[in-house]
């Protein structure tokens, strides 16, 4: 999610997922889901009908034939790498060009042959192709240039000397250096927006600044969701972003402390530009780009994804969305057979990124 990462820092991530990363483990999300308190069938992992493999990608048909319902924003995003990455379009020059005719021609799942292309699925964390499927957001953060009533909590540039903790750092070791980029209403927000890597800021003027990733302190970081639920505070499986928001609603005199626990702390600067980059340097469109483990799917891949589709609660609802998607980002607990995808702008986009640590298939179209 390196919202860069720059955006997301992911690049520090990550993910709304990434705060509950730990919880069960990318960034940023839940990661083990097979544990015997959690069925992960409930959650968009399917068995029947799968036969269990090794292999981390083998060629196969793509068996779901619901339809591509996102060819325009995955052509916009193709633009987009084609116009801020020589790198990444050069080197996938042919596979894009004809993915695109694929995709101009109707996006027919049973033609990808025809084209020359070959889908070769995941194996997914436990070898029956399910894939853990996480989200991330750009958060937008409600803040004054000043310290001024209910906004106190500054979001700082980086410093020279960048080694100080969370701790130190909110006990006063960054004042006075000219270093403060905001103040806004909320010391929780301003965790999330590290944990996203990036994200939008209101001044209330009507405009939205963008505050891209500049940097992190050094320190490891330590997903508070984990610690919540090692505290008994938290249900495993009750564990989201919205859970630690209630939390810190019904505990704010520990809230604080809770954070200090986490000795990672991420820096931003303003981007005047305003458009959301994964580490890849790419303008990121929603739910058409994913954050990935560039070590096993790199920067440029385009993925054929079902999405599980969840409603407001997080609950599965039983369907599966095909949609194209490019790999332009990444995550610091993204790893292995899990994807981060970037769910966009604001508090809808926020709420769903909390809520999905599903399964679903991912074909790597080559």
């Amino acid at each position: 999610m390196f919202f860069t990462k720059n955006f997301v820092l992911k690049a520090a991530t990550v993910l709304a997922a990434t705060v509950l990363a730990a919880c069960s483990s990318n960034t940023n999300a839940v990661k083990k889901t097979t544990e015997s308190s959690v069925d992960p069938a409930k959650f968009g992992a399917k068995y029947k009908g799968r036969s269990y493999s090794t292999s981390l990608f083998s060629s196969a048909n793509v068996d779901n034939y619901s339809g591509v319902v996102n060819q325009g924003d995955f052509l916009t995003q193709l633009s987009n790498v084609r116009a801020y990455s020589t790198g990444i379009s050069s080197t996938y020059y042919d596979n894009y060009n004809k993915i695109s005719q694929w995709v101009l021609a109707g996006a027919d799942v049973n033609q990808l042959a025809n084209y020359g292309i070959r889908p070769q699925v995941m194996s997914g964390e436990d070898g029956y192709q399910n894939v853990l499927l996480t989200g991330y957001y750009s958060p937008v953060i409600h803040a004054r240039y000043s310290a001024q009533g209910k906004y106190q909590h500054p979001i700082y540039a980086m410093p020279s000397q960048k080694r100080f903790t969370r701790s130190q750092i909110y006990a006063g070791a960054l004042e006075g250096k000219g270093l403060e980029l905001a103040y806004s209403d909320s010391m929780l927000d301003n965790f999330l927006l590290g944990v996203q890597g990036s994200g939008y800021v209101d001044f209330g003027n009507g405009n939205l600044n963008y505050f891209a990733y500049a940097g992190q302190n050094g320190y490891k970081y330590q997903a508070v969701g984990r610690l919540l639920v090692e505290d008994g505070e938290i249900p495993k499986e009750k564990m989201s972003i919205q859970a630690i928001r209630d939390w810190a609603e019904r505990n704010p005199s520990r809230l604080q402390s809770l954070l200090e626990r986490n000795p990672s702390y991420v820096f931003f600067k303003n981007d005047p530009a305003g458009k959301v980059k994964g580490s890849a340097g790419v303008p990121l469109v929603p739910l058409a780009s994913v954050a990935s483990d560039r070590s096993i799917v790199p920067s440029g891949s385009v993925l054929l994804v079902e999405i599980p589709q969840i409603d407001n609660e997080g609950n599965w609802t039983g369907e599966h969305r095909l949609h194209l998607m490019v790999a332009l980002d990444v995550g610091g607990a993204v790893k292995g057979n899990h994807f981060d995808l970037y769910q966009g702008i604001g508090d809808k986009a926020g709420h769903i990124s909390g809520l999905l640590k599903h399964y679903g298939r991912v074909w790597v179209l080559r």
